[in-house]
């Protein structure tokens, strides 16, 4: 079955087919699975759908996407300002997709993020959950507001009060000058 649009209309008392997505398939908006009940399905939309989305409607059922439970770190959010502002800062810096429930932050369960939790004395327990990163939050790069095809071979630049370079010919001129 090729979907293009989403159904405008869905009868939630109609049986419900499930497809199990990872997080990383749901990101996309062409992709292809297996529903629940074997049925094939083809998606190509012009956004990707998110968890508990019916993308599809038939007369004896919808088929709805499940997003699988994963691996995830839970951060308990503090209730000092200034240990959540620490908080924030410490996984801000780490550029990784994270979701922010009303509680707690949620972040995929990675070694070495883990690692760095614990050198850190972040409290935190491992758990196995839908994980829904915000949408800002999703993409790992590095940027810094310049345009997409800069360059970071060939310059040097400052962040709230410290200075620092990218690339082997920055550091090399900032080396140089008195």
């Amino acid at each position: 079955m090729l979907i293009t649009t989403l159904p405008d209309k869905v009868d939630d008392s109609l049986p419900e087919i499930t497809i199990d997505l990872d997080r990383h398939t749901l990101l996309k908006r062409r992709w292809r699975a297996t529903a629940s009940d074997g049925t094939e399905l083809a998606l190509d939309l012009e956004e990707p759908v998110t968890h508990d989305t019916t993308i599809a409607v038939t007369d004896s059922a919808r088929y709805v996407v499940k997003q699988r439970p994963e691996a995830v770190l839970i951060i308990p959010l503090p209730e000092n300002t200034d240990d959540a502002a620490r908080l924030g800062w410490f996984f801000g810096n780490q550029h990784l997709p994270v979701e922010v429930r009303p509680d707690c932050l949620l972040v995929e369960d990675l070694p070495t993020l883990a690692d760095a939790i614990h050198r850190n004395h972040i409290a935190h327990h491992h758990g196995n959950e839908v994980f829904q990163a915000d949408p800002h939050s999703r993409s790992a790069g590095h940027g810094h507001g310049h345009a997409p095809s800069h360059n970071h071979d060939e310059h040097v630049h400052s962040h709230g009060g410290h200075e620092h370079s990218h690339g082997v010919a920055a550091d090399s001129i900032r080396q140089a000058k008195p």
